[in-house]
């Protein structure tokens, strides 16, 4: 278990460390030294890295504080260590797709080239559910990784690896890839934000896709603003009293543990007792698990085509499940994943006609919280995050209740397409509320 009270400066915030930085308080290589030291000690218990790149991060923070010496600084970001999930390819650094195989790519995929130009720093690669098709990060090659904000508990998945990485204060940052919720899921379980942006928002060339139709990478931060200062998107004011909110009515007459329940009930009362305008809105024949289910489709006839060839020359780099996820999805027909595509689109047409009415579509992140590796895993985990993917539109969930009590629930707010912007700005200006009521 881990405590905020640490005064280890790796529990900073992104903001606070870019602070922190520019003030002189500390070094990039002092940052760097501390996330080590606590992955160093802690990560035995979490196993939230399958490569840790310690010597080449320490020579990169080193040149950081020359530049920064040198009044040559690269960007807000320059100096800052964040971990990357490891289907992201990093050069000089092995990619597994949580396969139980490696291979080294000969360059950085477009986001890691893109981050490096601003001076951010890599610090290994992040544990993550086999191939992404999985919400536990229970890798049959690589270890489990463990919630470190609930005892036994599972991060979530797939991007586990990077939430509990944040959440441990392992590092400043982190990168996931969200295909059904595979960035927001996490985050919900660790009590840390993790950020869908707009499909399309960033590069997905250099990452092992799990569905091309679906896939997008997010930030996985400790606030909203280092999302925003992560993606480069200007956080504004906002009047909450002025913006259209409303809630899907799907999926509050889904099945939910009480404490998502509670915890959204609360916040629902906070909103309306600050004098926001909350409203029900409703996705007219959208059943959540049914529609998770045709999304599990187009992943697994996507997944096989993607991954045909290394399933043929490497049949013992993929778990015996993973091996039926992939032959189920060979033999789906192209007319079922046609009709599939199909109604995945009509689900995206839906919503974007409720983004004409609202512009801020509110929810729990999941039906339920992090659960022990030893329970039954729920197959219903990603029913309230799938449908962002469906429409390609920003979904951030953000922390509704962290104690020390009871395990995080997270709060996933939806815009429309393009929008990346006013969500994260809406997002910070909720979040803020929500701790001003805690």
């Amino acid at each position: 278990m881990f405590d905020k009270k640490s005064t280890a400066i790796s529990c900073l915030d992104l903001v606070e460390a870019n602070n922190g930085l520019a003030a002189g308080e500390f070094s990039s290589a002092e940052l760097v030294k501390t996330c080590l030291n606590q992955i160093e000690l802690h990560d035995i218990e979490i196993n939230a890295f399958t490569h840790i790149n310690d010597v080449e991060a320490l020579k990169e923070a080193k040149k950081s504080d020359l530049r920064r010496s040198l009044g040559t600084t690269l960007s807000k970001l320059d100096g800052i260590p964040i971990v990357v999930k490891d289907n992201i390819d990093v050069m000089g650094l092995p990619t597994t797709n949580g396969l139980n195989m490696k291979w080294c790519p000969e360059k950085d995929a477009d986001i890691i080239k893109n981050l490096k130009s601003k001076g951010v720093i890599i610090l290994g690669k992040a544990n993550m559910h086999e191939a992404a098709l999985g919400a536990t990060t229970d890798n049959p090659h690589h270890g489990k990784t463990f919630n470190p904000k609930v005892k036994g508990g599972t991060p979530g998945g797939s991007s586990g690896g990077s939430g509990a990485a944040v959440a441990a204060d392992f590092c400043i940052a982190a990168l996931g890839t969200d295909t059904m919720g595979s960035v927001r899921v996490p985050a919900a379980y660790c009590g840390i934000v993790g950020f869908k942006p707009t499909k399309g928002f960033w590069s997905t060339r250099g990452v092992m896709p799990l569905s091309t139709t679906l896939d997008v990478i997010g930030p996985m931060t400790k606030t909203v603003e280092d999302a925003g200062l992560l993606c480069e998107q200007q956080i504004s004011p906002i009047n909450l009293k002025s913006e259209t909110f409303a809630v899907l009515k799907n999926f509050e007459d889904a099945d939910s543990e009480q404490i998502i329940v509670n915890s959204f009930s609360k916040f629902k009362n906070v909103l309306t007792e600050t004098g926001v305008c909350l409203t029900q809105c409703n996705l007219e024949g959208y059943e959540p698990t049914p529609a998770r289910r045709a999304g599990l489709i187009i992943c697994e006839v996507e997944a096989y085509a993607l991954m045909e060839d290394i399933l043929r020359l490497n049949p013992s780099a993929f778990s015996s499940d993973l091996r039926k996820f992939l032959e189920f999805g060979s033999k789906i027909s192209g007319s079922k994943y046609f009709h599939t595509l199909q109604k995945i689109q009509s689900f995206r047409i839906q919503l974007l006609e409720l983004f004409n009415e609202f512009k801020f579509i509110l929810s729990p992140t999941t039906p339920q919280t992090a659960f022990p590796f030893n329970q039954n895993v729920p197959v219903d985990q990603a029913d309230f995050t799938a449908v962002a993917n469906f429409a390609g539109c920003p979904a951030i969930s953000i922390p509704m209740s962290v104690s020390e009590h009871n395990p995080p629930v997270g709060l996933q707010i939806m815009a429309a397409p393009g929008k990346d912007a006013e969500l994260l700005s809406v997002a910070a200006a909720l979040q803020k509320l929500i701790d001003e009521n805690h």
